[in-house]
């Protein structure tokens, strides 16, 4: 199953810890000699945003999206060896901040004597008690992440004043530089989600969503280890893999195409699905060039495709027709196809403008099967018709040859095409073509099983139609006007003579085809939707 990910960021935020001597003798919040001097430590915090963490104080990193609230507390626990002189694991110590101020009022607590100490905890507030931030704890995720992750050292000395700095962080779903204010020290970090997705083809060819393991570094850094995708079975006794998704730095420090991100992905065996008999492991690096291209304009993520014993993972394989049975091509019973015999679908195209919705289609588009047939190859077709209408005046009508092998997978065996102009004159048959005739080979319009991460050749007439598909989604659920669908095929379709162009359709099983979503350079720029389904007498 393929979900689309958000890109996350995160803010690195630095506050000092401002230390002073003194001599408050009155209030000895620790034991020590009378004679002993006192040094207050107190907090100066340059901060913007911040987030939170989970338990234990960040075993698990949870942080939220960075908010814009005003720092008003904060919350620490500082050890002297393993114990708290100053807050517990239960009740961490609060100390406000100065009205206005980033740093923090006086508190007698904090006079302590010369000593090492370790900050342990460190976390943000708002005035309101809402987590903010949080100082990442050095065995976390984020930790190597931090030149000074909990817990921190500080080490007092008599007279002293040192100033060690001590990131917070949080997610920022927004640009970095969009936050700034010229008075607060920071620091940026971006942290950018990153998807990894695997196939393992069987020596046969045949592909298969795999299971697999993930170690990555930065900078030789292991930050995660045997990162096991979530694999499944459908109702229908179809298998899924989720994408492993991770949170990976862009560190500004490289260049665009310098490599500083190493991975590793280990072939899993899985029981029922495919077996295999030596170790298949997959190394790889990235450098900040290699993320960005999986980055959409519109804020999705593309994964990084891995193939397991694929030949060649550039590779599309064409349908083994050769290999398919027809013994009642025109009875057609896969799920995702539609519509049936003695039924019209009604469908609207829009053209977005500027990423808005018009509140007219541009287009009207009628798809009928008919009930005469065509033989192509020996193999008897059904013809699907579509036609489209704009502003009431034809311009294509399309008659598609489709034929259903033993296996259940639905074969596009061809099309004749008619264009017509603005005023509906016949003007060619541009797009036409038929398998067997001039080399042009038939592909799946629909396959029988689909797996995310499939892909499949939906005709191939070299140099002139080589349409392909990937299966991205086999759950996907889509609202529309006519109603709801549930357990939706998504399916990626590219056409190669169209850089930067691809299409997501929507297939609902038990009513065909539903939505259509064009993209231009990541930019939606048309939709079509299923509005209605007319019986015919």
């Amino acid at each position: 199953m393929m979900k689309t990910f958000r890109s996350w960021h995160i803010c690195v935020l630095m506050f000092a810890l401002l230390i002073t001597a003194c001599s408050k003798d009155e209030n000895e919040p620790l034991k020590q000699n009378e004679t002993d001097e006192l040094i207050d430590l107190s907090l100066n915090i340059n901060i913007l945003d911040v987030a939170r963490n989970s338990e234990s104080r960040q075993q698990v990193i949870e942080l939220p999206d960075c908010s814009e609230a005003a720092p008003f507390y904060i919350e620490i626990i500082m050890k002297q060896g393993d114990r708290e002189v100053v807050g517990t694991a239960d009740t961490p110590f609060r100390l406000d901040l100065a009205p206005g101020q980033m740093f923090t009022k006086y508190d007698p607590a904090m006079a302590m004597p010369a000593g090492l100490y370790f900050l342990d905890h460190c976390a943000v507030f708002d005035e309101a008690g809402n987590l903010l931030c949080l100082a990442p704890k050095a065995d976390s995720p984020m930790g190597p992440m931090s030149d000074a992750p909990m817990p921190m050292s500080i080490n007092l000395r008599a007279g002293s004043k040192p100033f060690p700095d001590v990131p917070v962080l949080c997610f920022d779903n927004r640009d970095v530089n969009e936050y700034g204010y010229a008075f607060f020290d920071i620091v940026p970090t971006r942290i950018q989600n990153f998807c990894f997705f695997a196939n393992y083809c069987s020596d046969t060819g045949k592909h298969y969503p795999a299971r697999y393991s993930l170690d990555l570094s930065v900078e030789g850094v292991n930050i995660y280890s045997n990162e096991i995708s979530t694999t499944g079975q459908y109702d229908t006794d179809g298998y899924f893999a989720d994408p492993v998704c991770v949170d990976i730095p862009i560190l500004s420090k490289y260049e665009e195409d310098e490599e500083y991100i190493d991975y590793t992905l280990t072939l899993l065996p899985w029981d029922d699905v495919y077996g295999f008999e030596e170790e298949m492991v997959i190394t790889g690096s990235l450098s900040r060039e290699d993320i960005e291209e999986f980055l959409t304009d519109d804020g999705n993520i593309e994964y990084k495709h891995i193939f397991f014993n694929c030949e060649d993972e550039e590779d599309i394989p064409l349908p083994d027709f050769e290999a398919a049975s027809f013994s009642n091509p025109t009875n057609i019973t896969n799920p995702f196809y539609g519509p049936r015999q003695q039924f019209e679908y009604l469908y609207e195209g829009y053209e977005l403008e500027d990423g808005e919705m018009p509140d007219e289609p541009s287009e009207v588009i009628f798809v009928e099967r008919r009930l005469e047939t065509k033989e192509i190859l020996g193999i008897n077709t059904v013809i699907q018709r579509d036609y489209v209408s704009e502003d009431g005046v034809i311009n294509e009508d399309t008659d598609d040859w489709l034929a259903q092998d033993d296996d259940g997978n639905l074969w596009y065996m061809g099309e004749l095409s008619k264009n017509y102009d603005e005023d509906g004159n016949f003007i060619g048959t541009e797009g036409s073509w038929e398998a067997g005739v001039d080399g042009a080979l038939p592909g799946y319009w629909l396959p029988a099983d689909p797996y995310v991460g499939q892909r499949y050749y939906q005709e191939f007439y070299e140099g002139e139609a080589e349409d392909w598909a990937e299966v991205i989604a086999l759950d996907a659920t889509v609202e529309l006007e006519i109603g709801s669908f549930s357990n939706v095929l998504v399916t990626k379709d590219v056409n190669p003579f169209e850089p930067g162009v691809y299409e997501l359709k929507y297939y609902a099983p038990g009513t065909g085809f539903i939505k259509e979503e064009k993209y231009e350079d990541g930019e939606l720029v048309e939709v079509v939707f299923l509005t209605g389904i007319i019986v015919i007498d």
